[in-house]
C-alpha cells in the first residue's frame, strides 16, 4: 500500500526494413547486434507484428527530426512505435486509423515491400481477422491533399506537408477523442487533481 517505484513499463519500438525492432541492453542468442550511425554497438530484436489497444497518437521532434508515436497497451505493458513523420509507416498507419473500431485490440505488421529498385514502406492494420483498408484512396481522396511535386536542389520531389499536416490535424480532431484515456484505467468519472 501506499507510494512504491517499479520497473518502467514500457516498451519502445522502431520500424525498420518491414519489422518492429527494440533495443536491448544485453546481447542474447536472439539479439542481432549492429554499428549504428554513431558508431555504438547496439543489440536489437526483431517482430513481425504488434496487437494492443491503441490509447495515444502523437508526434515528437528531436534533434533528428520528427517522429509519430503509436502508443499501444496490452495488459499492462505499453508499446511506444515510432516512426519517421514521413514514413510510408506512419501514412499507411494513418490513413487506415479511422476504419478502424478503437474499443477494440489492432494487430499492426510492417511491411517492406520491394518492386525492382523502388521500395514501399506499409504498416498493416488488422482487427478481428480482416485487413482495414485506407479511408483515404487515390480514387477516393476526401479532403486529403494531394502530394505536390516541388525541385528541390534543381530535382523533382513530392512534397507531403500538407498531407501531413492534415492528418496530424485529423487525428487531433477525431481519433483521440475516441481513445479511451489512460487515466479511466485508473479512475472512472473523476477529474485528475493536476
Amino acid at each position: 500500500m501506499g507510494l512504491n517505484q517499479s520497473q518502467s513499463k514500457g516498451v519502445f519500438l522502431s520500424i525498420s526494413n518491414g519489422k518492429l525492432v527494440q533495443q536491448v541492453k544485453e546481447k542474447t542468442d536472439k539479439t542481432v547486434t549492429r554499428t549504428n550511425k554513431v558508431g555504438r554497438e547496439v543489440h536489437e530484436l526483431f517482430y513481425d507484428t504488434l496487437t494492443g489497444f491503441l490509447v495515444d497518437v502523437k508526434t515528437k521532434e528531436s534533434e533528428y527530426g520528427k517522429f509519430w508515436v503509436f502508443v499501444f497497451k496490452d495488459s499492462d505493458t505499453y508499446f511506444n512505435v515510432e516512426t519517421n513523420y514521413s514514413s510510408g509507416y506512419a501514412v499507411s498507419f494513418l490513413k487506415a486509423l479511422p476504419n478502424a473500431d478503437l474499443t477494440n485490440v489492432i494487430t499492426i505488421a510492417p511491411k517492406l515491400i520491394i518492386d525492382g529498385d523502388k521500395k514501399n514502406s506499409v504498416l498493416f492494420i488488422n482487427q478481428d481477422g480482416k485487413g482495414l483498408k485506407h479511408f483515404w484512396t487515390k480514387d477516393n481522396p476526401g479532403e486529403l491533399p494531394q502530394l505536390k511535386k516541388i525541385k528541390v536542389k534543381g530535382k523533382d520531389t513530392w512534397d507531403d506537408s500538407d498531407r501531413l499536416a492534415y492528418l496530424e490535424e485529423y487525428v487531433k480532431s477525431n481519433i483521440l477523442a475516441k481513445i479511451k484515456p489512460v487515466l479511466s484505467d485508473v479512475t472512472e468519472n473523476e477529474d485528475a487533481p493536476f
